[in-house]
């Protein structure tokens, strides 16, 4: 390359460095945190257990949900709201494990790690106050912080910076030694006068045959709306529970338990951040519905048994 090709890669290198330079001072710095919950049943040790699977995706959502979210703000005293929160935390499992893994993102190390501690220990003690003592959640791994941010990393972005600026400036350099090209003239175009238009005779309008207004009909009455009948819960098959459900199960015999009420919300309010677009629950969901609505679910099925007697 020749010496006046080097300017505008060296001056390219040297911009994108002073990009990435802005970029990494700009960016917020992120730090991660893990823990992780067990779920065993009562005197066994944990393993590969289809039930146990179906409630670590219980407990998965369980984590990731409101329930959760709200009273750990609180108590760590977070200035943002539950989706921020749920936002920066991750819940995953693995198929036939009874392990749920945590991760959380904070601005700091000690915010990322008691974070993620307040987490699973809210969870555990939820999950076991409805399923225990038959299948208790424990914490398996204790919250840990990275030692190492997850970003900004500045020698990466210095040497991002640097490439995209050189390669830019090689392509200034190629462009600046393409030799321009030469203009092409075209000969002035010749006018000709202009013509007068002819004008075509105006068309003669057409009377159209009078048409005679047809009677005027009587519209037909209008037929009485009727009430729609009221639609009462009936009890889904395992796999079919939706959002649409719990909320008839619980206007229809919420009142006759007005004491768990406001329970009863919370928990239909974190059904709906887990349900999918047509409104049905995770299968694990189904475990946690039957168990905290299990009251309304047996008053429900004491009244289909007196109508059908």
């Amino acid at each position: 390359m020749r010496r006046d090709g080097r300017l505008p890669v060296l001056a390219g290198t040297v911009a994108g460095l002073a990009v990435a330079v802005v970029v990494t001072v700009l960016q917020t710095s992120t730090y991660r945190a893990d823990a992780s919950v067990a779920l065993v049943r009562q005197g066994q040790p944990p393993g590969d257990d289809p039930a146990l699977a179906q409630a670590a995706a219980a407990a998965a959502d369980l984590l990731h949900s409101r329930a959760v979210a709200d009273p750990a703000i609180a108590n760590l005293r977070l200035d943002e709201s539950a989706d921020e929160l749920l936002e920066r935390v991750s819940v995953d499992t693995e198929a036939k494990s009874s392990l749920v893994r945590i991760t959380v993102e904070a601005p700091s190390r000690n915010e990322a790690r008691r974070t993620a501690q307040e987490l699973t220990e809210l969870a555990t003690v939820r999950f076991n106050d409805r399923f225990g003592p038959t299948t208790v959640a424990s914490v398996w791994e204790a919250a840990d912080a990275q030692e190492d941010r997850v970003s900004p990393k500045p020698a990466r972005n210095l040497a991002l910076g640097a490439l995209v600026g050189a390669l830019l400036g090689q392509l200034l350099a190629l462009l600046l030694r393409r030799p321009p090209r030469p203009a092409v003239q075209t000969p002035p175009a010749t006018r000709r006068p202009p013509t007068e238009p002819e004008l075509e005779p105006e068309p003669t309008p057409e009377r159209e045959p009078a048409v005679e207004p047809a009677p005027e009909l009587a519209p037909p009455p209008m037929p009485e709306p009727q009430p729609a009948p009221a639609v009462s819960f009936v009890h889904p098959s395992p796999g079919t529970w939706t959002v649409a459900d719990v909320e008839r199960l619980l206007a229809e015999q919420g009142p006759a338990f007005p004491e768990r009420l406001e329970e009863l919300s919370i928990y239909l309010e974190s059904f709906r951040d887990v349900a999918g677009s047509d409104g049905r629950l995770p299968v694990g969901v189904e475990v946690v519905v039957e168990d905290v609505f299990g009251d309304l679910i047996a008053s429900a099925k004491r009244r289909d048994q007196r109508q059908e007697a």
